[in-house]
């Protein structure tokens, strides 16, 4: 009578044990398998937005009035003083109109695995740094007004070229007073959050950030020439 109740407890001890194995193998199964899911969807996910491609974000239209003042003067000195006399009837003067479009995007297809983020329900996508092209600068021809003295000749074309290339310069220091960085990262969510909430993400729980933070001072080097 003992003996049977020694084997049947022995028994009940290894139906225990074996009980606690299968959960612990099926615990384990399910979590590979969840982490398995895990990866597989960011895959998909990051294979989706990448497939975009160059997302055009947004457009500024962007006008200056370039003023460029030129006058003959004389310089010498007398009685020891140095003295800068400007030549009468040598004043030019000229005011040219310059527009150009700025465009800026983000090229998607940069975009990879490692930059989808998923930290529990939070999905974090890290963007590539928003590019900006500047069409070429447009001279308003019409637009143009020159002011020349007498003993002054109108201003050439290669005079006229130089101050659009510099009012190109200008053009881009002006677009450090407008939204487009923020524009750029607010536009490219509008088209990456609805892909994410179609793989089972919800809306609250994405963001979309660039890779570092960002400032006017550095758009001079997102510009990209046109191909």
């Amino acid at each position: 009578m003992k003996m049977n109740n020694i084997c049947k407890g022995w028994l009940m001890s290894i139906l225990f044990l074996l009980s606690l194995v299968i959960v612990g193998c099926g615990k384990k199964q399910n979590a590979k398998t969840e982490g398995k899911t895990d990866v597989d969807t960011l895959e998909v996910l990051a294979t989706h937005i990448s497939a975009c491609s160059k997302l055009y974000t947004s457009q500024y239209d962007l006008r200056k009035i370039m003023v460029y003042t030129d006058t003959t003067t004389i310089n010498g000195n007398f009685l020891n003083q140095h003295i800068k006399v400007n030549v009468p009837f040598s004043d030019r003067k000229i005011a040219i109109p310059i527009t150009a479009t700025a465009k800026a995007y983000i090229d998607l297809g940069k975009l990879k695995q490692s930059d989808v983020v998923k930290r529990g329900d939070k999905l974090e996508i890290i963007l590539p740094d928003p590019e900006i092209v500047l069409t070429s600068t447009t001279i308003d021809h019409a637009g143009v007004k020159q002011k020349v003295g007498l003993l002054r000749h109108n201003f050439s074309d290669d005079e006229i070229t130089k101050i659009q290339q510099k009012g190109r310069t200008e053009l881009i220091k002006s677009l450090s007073q407008t939204n487009i960085l923020a524009d750029a990262k607010e536009n490219a969510a509008r088209v990456i959050v609805p892909l994410t909430v179609q793989c089972g993400y919800k809306e609250e729980n994405v963001t979309v950030t660039f890779r570092k933070n960002l400032s006017p001072s550095d758009l001079p080097g997102l510009i990209r020439r046109l191909d």
